[in-house]
C-alpha cells in the first residue's frame, strides 16, 4: 500500500517521497526492506533513538511524535495524534481489516485466558472449522505456529497475525486480550464478534494503580465486541452483567450457558451444559473445577459465535489445555508432579484446591512457588498466604526477579506465612534458587505425594538481574528425576 493512503488522516508526510509499504513495527529490530518503522516513546525509551537501526535495516518510511531527520530518499511523517490509536489503525488497514473477515473472539480476564482461547481453537479445528489463535503461549493461522513473546502483541504484529489466518482460510480467531492490551491500543479498531470475561482478581496494580482501574481496563473490550459473555459467578463479572448488553455463563448462579451435574475426578471432568442452543452432555479429560469453568466459557463462547455445539462437542473428548496449565510431568516416579502457571493469590487458591481434591488419603501436597519482580509487590504476601493456607510443605524460591534482588522479593512474601509455619524446617523451604529448589522438593516427595510447581507454566527462561536465562521446570523436573534415576 502507497503511503500517503496509508497514513490518511493518521499522520502527516513532511518530507520524502510517497512510498510503497509492505509492512510496519514499532520494534526497530523488526524492520525489514520497505517496512515503515514507527518512533514511538515508551515507557524506557523513545524510538526516535532507534531511527538509525530502523534506517539501516530497509525502512522505507519513519512516523514519529515529533519531526526527525531522515535522508531524502526516506518520507519523513508525524503523527496527528494518540501514536498508539493511529498504529493500530494504520495496521488494520494495511492488512486489509481482517477482523472484519473473521468471527474475532476476545478472551479478557485475570485467570483463564490462555487455557479458553486454547480449548476454542482445539474445539473448532476439531470439527474441521479454522480458527486462528493470538495468545501467550502461542500465536497460529491455518496450520503456521509461532511461539508468542507477550499475551497480545503490538497492533502490528496483532493484526498481521489475523490477516494470515484469513489468508489460511480460518473461520475464526481465539485472542487472548490483556489489560495492558487495551490500555496500549493494540487490539484497538478490532471488531470482537464475541468477547468474554473470565474473572478479576488483584494483579498487575503496579501497572493500574488501583484493582478498580483494572477493572475499567478489561470491561473496556465489551466497546469492541458483538457480544459479551461474563462469568456469573464472579463478582465483577455481576458488576458487568448489571451493566446490561452481556451475556452469562457460571457453574453456582443462573445464568445463559450453564455447567450442572459437575463431576470432578483424577482423569476427566463431566457436567451437564444448558444453554442457548439447548442441554448438552460434556465429559472431558481436563482436570479441575476452573477447567470446567474455562471449557463452559470455550462452548458457550463458540456458541455466541455462530457455531453448533452439536458439530463441536465430539472434539471434547480430544482435548488437551495449554502447555503449562495443571500439566503433568510423568517420568515414572511414584508421586505425582503437575506444572502450572498460577501466579496470583486467586490462581494459587484454585490450584491448590485442585490438587488437594487429587490427592491420596495420608498424602502431603507440596507446591512450590514464587514472585516476580518488579511487579506488584502487595500481592506477594497474599500468595504466599494462599500457599500456607493449604500446602502442606511449602517450597519458597524465586519466579522471574527480573531486576529486583531476590532475598527482597522472598522478604516481602514472607510474612503472608504464618511465623510458626516458617520456623517448621520439616514443611517451610525458602531458598532463591529455583533449579535447586525443584531437586530438593523432588528429593522430599514420598510416594502418593503430589508437587504442584507454579508461577512459571510454559515459560522456557528464567529472567535474573534483566537476564533471560534458559530454564523451564518441565525441563529441570525431568533432570532431576533422570539424574536420581
Amino acid at each position: 500500500m502507497n503511503l500517503d493512503t496509508l497514513i490518511d488522516g493518521i499522520a502527516t508526510r513532511q518530507s520524502g517521497p510517497d512510498v510503497e509499504v509492505v509492512d510496519l513495527s514499532s520494534d526497530s529490530r523488526d524492520i525489514r526492506q520497505g517496512w515503515a518503522f514507527l518512533a514511538l516513546k515508551g515507557e524506557k525509551a523513545d524510538g526516535a533513538a532507534f531511527v538509525p537501526q530502523a534506517l539501516a535495516l530497509g525502512a522505507s518510511a519513519v512516523l514519529s511524535e515529533a519531526p526527525v531527520e531522515v535522508p531524502d530518499t526516506v518520507a519523513a511523517c508525524t503523527f496527528l495524534a494518540d501514536p498508539r490509536l493511529r498504529m493500530a489503525e494504520m495496521a488494520r488497514r494495511l492488512h486489509g481489516t481482517p477482523d472484519e473477515h473473521l468471527a474475532l473472539i476476545g478472551v479478557t480476564g485475570t485467570n483463564g485466558k490462555t487455557t479458553t482461547t486454547t480449548l476454542i481453537r482445539q474445539l473448532l479445528r476439531g470439527a474441521g472449522i479454522g480458527c486462528g489463535l493470538v495468545g501467550t503461549v502461542l500465536n497460529a493461522a491455518g496450520d503456521q505456529e509461532e511461539e508468542a513473546v507477550r499475551t497480545t502483541p503490538e497492533s502490528p504484529a496483532f493484526y498481521r497475525w489475523l490477516r494470515r489466518s484469513v489468508e489460511a482460510g480460518d473461520a475464526a480467531s481465539a485472542v487472548e486480550v490483556s489489560s495492558h492490551a487495551l490500555c496500549l491500543g493494540r487490539v484497538h479498531g478490532a471488531l470482537f464478534k464475541v468477547g468474554v470475561f473470565t474473572n478479576l482478581t488483584q494483579d498487575h496494580l503496579d501497572y493500574h494503580g488501583t484493582l478498580e482501574a483494572y477493572f475499567q481496563a478489561k470491561a473496556s473490550l465489551r466497546n469492541q465486541c458483538g457480544r459479551f459473555l461474563v462469568n456469573a459467578d464472579d463478582a465483577y463479572g455481576r458488576r458487568l452483567l448489571e451493566g446490561g448488553r452481556c451475556w452469562s455463563y457460571a457453574i453456582d448462579h443462573e445464568a445463559d450457558y450453564r455447567a450442572t451435574e459437575l463431576e470432578l475426578g483424577p482423569t476427566g471432568t463431566c457436567f451437564r451444559l444448558q444453554g442457548l442452543q439447548g442441554d448438552f452432555r460434556v465429559e472431558s479429560p481436563l482436570l479441575g473445577r476452573f477447567n470446567a469453568y474455562n471449557l463452559l466459557a470455550a462452548l458457550a463462547a463458540c456458541a455466541e459465535a455462530g457455531f453448533d455445539l452439536n458439530q463441536l462437542l465430539p472434539a471434547v473428548a480430544h482435548l488437551t489445555g495449554a502447555p503449562g496449565r495443571l500439566e503433568r510431568v510423568d517420568c515414572g516416579q511414584p508421586f505425582g508432579v503437575m506444572v502450572d502457571y498460577a501466579h496470583t493469590p486467586d490462581a494459587l487458591e484454585k490450584l491448590l484446591a485442585e490438587g488437594r481434591r487429587l490427592l491420596p488419603p495420608g498424602a502431603r501436597l507440596h507446591v512450590l512457588f514464587g514472585c516476580g519482580g518488579d511487579r506488584d509487590r502487595a500481592k506477594r504476601p497474599l500468595m504466599a498466604a494462599a500457599v500456607a493456607a493449604g500446602a502442606d510443605v511449602l517450597w519458597h524460591t524465586s519466579d522471574n526477579p527480573r531486576s529486583e534482588d531476590p532475598e527482597r522479593i522472598l522478604d516481602d512474601a514472607a510474612p503472608g506465612i504464618p511465623e510458626a509455619l516458617r520456623n517448621d524446617a520439616s514443611r517451610y523451604h525458602r531458598h532463591a534458587d529455583r533449579r535447586a529448589t525443584v531437586a530438593q522438593a523432588l528429593a522430599d516427595c514420598r510416594p502418593g505425594d503430589l508437587l504442584l510447581l507454579a508461577g512459571k507454566g510454559h515459560e522456557p527462561y528464567q529472567e535474573i538481574h534483566g537476564v533471560k536465562h534458559p530454564y523451564s521446570d518441565r525441563a529441570a523436573v525431568e533432570a532431576a528425576l533422570g539424574s536420581s534415576q
